[in-house]
């Protein structure tokens, strides 16, 4: 039985600036900006304290510009408010980001999280398990 798919995850993944390497979920509004108190917070001095707001939605996520001094920006273009898709470029100042997305499964009740069949995480163990017997069956059959 295939997997059914809910609204996407979305992950920002830092393309320049300080934030080069690093990946942020957006799961639910979340803010960005150099505040200890922000969701994301950023060390940079280009960013304001409480600099954008970004919001998953079912087709993208929305940028809010919260009154920045160095403004939010959307392939190039300065918004006070617009929507990233996936594969679009969102900047703050200098930082620079890739808009991603990663399905995620639809939650059911009918299956206990975690106890999903042909889980991915069960599988190396399962491998590592199959390698150990023939290595053990083998020792076994060569005596």
């Amino acid at each position: 039985m295939p997997t059914q798919l809910s609204d996407p995850e979305y992950v920002l993944r830092g393309v320049a600036g300080i934030v080069f390497g690093r990946s942020y979920h957006l799961l639910a509004p979340t803010t960005l900006g150099r505040a200890p108190e922000c969701d994301i917070a950023v060390a940079d001095q280009g960013i304001s304290r409480v600099h954008a707001r970004l919001r998953p939605l079912d087709y993208g996520v929305e940028i809010e510009d919260l009154k920045s001094t160095n403004g939010s920006f959307l392939n190039g273009q300065r918004v006070s408010i617009g929507v990233a898709r996936v594969g679009d470029e969102i900047a703050f100042d200098q930082l620079r980001f890739r808009l991603d997305a990663v399905a995620r499964p639809a939650r059911t009740g009918a299956v206990k999280r975690g106890a999903t069949q042909g889980s991915p995480r069960r599988w190396p163990w399962v491998v590592a398990a199959l390698a150990i017997a023939a290595g053990i069956a083998a020792l076994l059959l060569a005596r």
